[in-house]
């Protein structure tokens, strides 16, 4: 009996240290480091983070379905709609003004986000600090 009650409060402490690091691994905080913007007749040029006024820094919490800024000088913040976890990344779509998706590598800490709007592309490059 004393094996079964030990196992089952094992099993309990480690699932509820399991989900709390799952609940603090959604979290990431990323910098946004180069941007190209794309039209049909001009193709693509680049474009500084601060030119496309994003902000440099931002925390994007899984959870919650949130980005926010973390610079001082621009304070955009965004909803997330969706969240998916294909193989090994993490997909996140919104729109705000532009449809946009955004890719997280779960291993790489890589971040690519690209909008498209009226005749316009944006693609936004960056990395995070994975949990």
């Amino acid at each position: 009996m004393k094996r079964v009650t030990f196992f089952i409060v094992f099993i309990t402490i480690f699932t509820g240290v399991s989900l709390a690091m799952a609940a603090d691994g959604d979290i990431r905080t990323c910098a946004l480091t180069k941007g190209l913007e794309c039209l049909p007749d001009e193709g693509c040029s680049d474009w500084t983070i601060q030119e496309m006024g994003l902000p440099r820094f931002v925390r994007i919490d899984l959870n919650a379905k949130t980005i926010t800024s973390l610079d001082k000088e621009v304070t955009r913040n965004s909803k997330i709609a969706s969240v998916e976890r294909p193989d090994g990344l993490v997909v996140l779509h919104g729109t705000e003004q532009r449809g946009w998706s955004m890719t997280l590598g779960e291993d790489s800490g890589a971040l690519t986000l690209t909008a498209a709007g009226d005749n316009e592309g944006f693609i936004v490059f960056g990395s995070c600090m994975n949990p």
